[in-house]
């Protein structure tokens, strides 16, 4: 486990070292309030000097590399005690990051497209990027170790290598086939492939060279065709749409707005994605014109799986629920198109390339949320199947669920998991997703409108007035939440009894009713557990809900004595293991914390730590199972792995 953190460590440093900056993207980040103090990014300090909850300082981090990059938060709590949240944010290329940290420390972002000022001509690395990269190759003392740099560098999209560049760095690697496969990889980044024979050559093999050369032209093939499929799909550029927007706020009169929307949204070669929608839409005021503007604009999105941000525009719950019925109507007869096999096989071959569980990880992460992508329940399950973690294939099988155009076989992605808990998490998400975007049953509160409500309530100290707050946003007809937006609100009620109150009022207003549950532990009293539970009950008309109750201190303890006197190489691992798939074991983390610390090793202990999460009966608690772990990597590693797969979150 050393060696692999040891490798991951060597490979974030070397990707920074050499990354080429011309391509880079800029990160802007926005803190607000005085309870922010510190922000880290890739373990750059940045000191945070606001004095009052209304102040924001801006952090600007120029020529950050693509990829994903992690993120510390270090603040102030209610109780003035210093904490400390560790998360990561990605940087796609083509993109600029704007991450906004709230006063209550909770975090949004929101990206914009880099304008191309080279008119799509490729550009090589600089001879300075190219003279780094080569004596970082020839450092390395075998052709194995050189070919895995070579492949990570290469790796790299937004680097791209002049056909002279690319033969003297693959030179450096002696094996035939090893340098059969770079010069494979690296082709689709060459600048002057008409000058690809100098690549050619290093092939001393007359099949490896024959070989090369058809998978060359294949390639080339392949891209002749994307060019043609790409035609008129493509959303409009960020200056044309900076020119419609301009346009559109120039006209002094609404009615003349509404039609120059009502125009532009019907024409069937403009295409644009949810967020450009949502802007134009905004321009307008009446209720009526936006719903009107809603439907219309919906036939030329290029991201309907993001098109939720527009229902916010609407205050009326009918006719949210009317624009629902009329995407559903729509998306069964203009069914979305999933990408060809030429273009996928792209996307497939790149990830297989990738020679550590974190690359391969973000580059099909990459694929799948990129927009305009939409791929066959088949053809996501062949991307996802190339990385082994459990954890992994499920945090990319949810987000496979959106860019589907197949859904009805999911199960095709349920089959990638092998635990009941994993199973039945991604099964509850299919459900949640379908619930909140398909049924009509009312749209989830904007991420921006739920922390303004959550930053009232927290910015309230009277509990008399935060339960009014509380009160009333659950009494609105039109608001709308997830289980875990309700938890967040009910946190921060001081009594028992009006948190047992607000679990009941917000009932009606929950778009993920199944996972209702979630909310039981807030009740030490065992009666007021009991009571949630039996209204739920009767508000499902007779169904059941299974509460989280720990393991009996009798049960526990024979199990402990079992597990004492078991023996063998693994045995105890295995048998833990076993205890924690079994999704009827229920435990606090006292007794997960003794159940772990029954392995020594550093590996198996992180493993367990992930795996007893979704045993947990105080998950809020969760923080004491990193004493379990020694090295900062391993706690590092949980903490990204509760992120995201909390079963909170979901």
């Amino acid at each position: 486990m050393k060696t692999i953190f040891s490798f991951l460590a060597l490979f974030m440093v070397t990707s920074f070292a050499f990354s080429q900056t011309e391509p880079a993207g800029t990160v802007t980040i926005n803190v607000a309030g005085n309870r922010n103090k510190q922000i880290v990014v890739n373990n750059q300090n940045y000191t945070i000097n606001n004095t009052s909850v209304n102040q924001k300082q801006v952090v600007v981090v120029n020529n950050m590399v693509n990829g994903q990059h992690p993120l510390e938060i270090v603040r102030l709590n209610n109780n003035n005690r210093t904490t400390t949240t560790r998360t990561s944010f990605t940087l796609r290329e083509g993109y600029d990051l704007n991450i906004t940290i709230n006063q209550n420390g909770s975090v949004s972002s929101t990206e914009k497209r880099i304008v191309n000022t080279t008119s799509g001509v490729k550009r090589p690395i600089s001879t300075a990027v190219y003279n780094k990269v080569y004596a970082a190759t020839k450092a390395k003392t075998t052709s194995a170790s050189r070919t895995s740099f070579l492949e990570t560098e290469f790796a790299n999209t937004s680097k791209m290598y002049t056909s002279s560049q690319a033969s003297k760095l693959i030179q450096l690697v002696n094996t035939e086939s090893l340098r059969l496969r770079l010069a494979k990889q690296v082709y689709t980044q060459i600048t002057d492939r008409q000058n690809f024979s100098l690549v050619v050559s290093l092939l001393n093999s007359t099949a490896n060279r024959t070989e090369l050369n058809n998978y060359t032209a294949l390639l080339d093939e392949e891209n002749d065709e994307d060019d043609e499929d790409v035609v008129g799909i493509v959303p409009i550029t960020n200056e044309r749409f900076k020119t419609i927007y301009n346009e559109v706020s120039a006209e002094n009169i609404i009615n003349d707005r509404n039609y120059y929307l009502i125009n532009f949204f019907s024409k069937d070669y403009n295409y644009y994605t949810s967020s450009q929608v949502s802007q134009l839409i905004q321009l307008t005021t009446l209720e009526a014109e936006r719903f009107n503007l809603a439907k219309t604009a919906y036939r030329g999105v290029i991201d309907r799986e993001n098109y939720s941000q527009v229902y916010q525009l609407l205050r009326n719950s009918s006719n949210r629920a009317d624009l629902l019925a009329y995407i559903n109507s729509y998306n069964n007869t203009n069914v979305r198109t999933a990408m060809t096999a030429a273009e996928f096989n792209k996307i497939y071959q790149s990830a297989s390339y990738q020679t550590s569980t974190t690359g391969r990880y973000n580059s099909i992460n990459t694929a799948l949320t990129t927009i305009g992508n939409y791929f066959t329940a088949a053809q996501a399950k062949q991307l996802i199947q190339l990385v082994n973690s459990e954890s992994s294939r499920l945090a990319l099988s949810k987000t496979a669920y959106k860019v589907l155009t197949d859904r009805a076989n999911y199960a095709l992605l349920n089959e990638l998991l092998n635990s009941t808990a994993s199973k039945n998490d991604f099964n509850n998400y299919v459900s949640t997703f379908n619930n909140i975007y398909d049924n009509g049953a009312g749209i989830v509160m904007s991420d921006v409108e739920y922390n303004k409500l959550l930053k009232s309530v927290s910015d309230t100290w009277s509990p008399t007035t935060r339960f009014k707050i509380v009160t009333e946003a659950f009494q609105s007809g039109t608001n709308f939440f997830t289980v875990y937006q309700v938890r967040q609100l009910l946190l921060l009620l001081n009594s028992e009894n009006d948190k047992f109150n607000m679990a009941k009022s917000s009932y009606d207003n929950i778009v993920d009713r199944n996972n209702f549950s979630q909310l039981y532990d807030l009740f030490p009293t065992a009666a007021n557990r009991d009571a949630l539970v039996r209204f739920a009950a009767d508000m499902e008309n007779g169904g059941s809900v299974v509460v989280r109750t720990p393991m009996s201190e009798s049960d526990y303890n024979s199990l402990l004595r079992n597990l004492q006197f078991t023996f063998g190489i693994g045995a105890k691992m295995s048998a833990l293991t076993k205890i924690f798939n079994e999704e009827t074991n229920y435990f606090t983390v006292e007794q997960t914390k003794r159940l772990i610390e029954m392995v020594s090793a550093e590996s198996n202990r992180l493993e367990l730590a992930k795996l007893s999460y979704n045993n947990l009966t105080d998950p809020l608690n969760f923080t004491q199972i990193y004493d379990v772990l020694a090295s900062q990597a391993s706690k590092d590693e949980l903490a990204d792995y509760i992120s995201k797969n909390s079963y909170t979150n979901n």
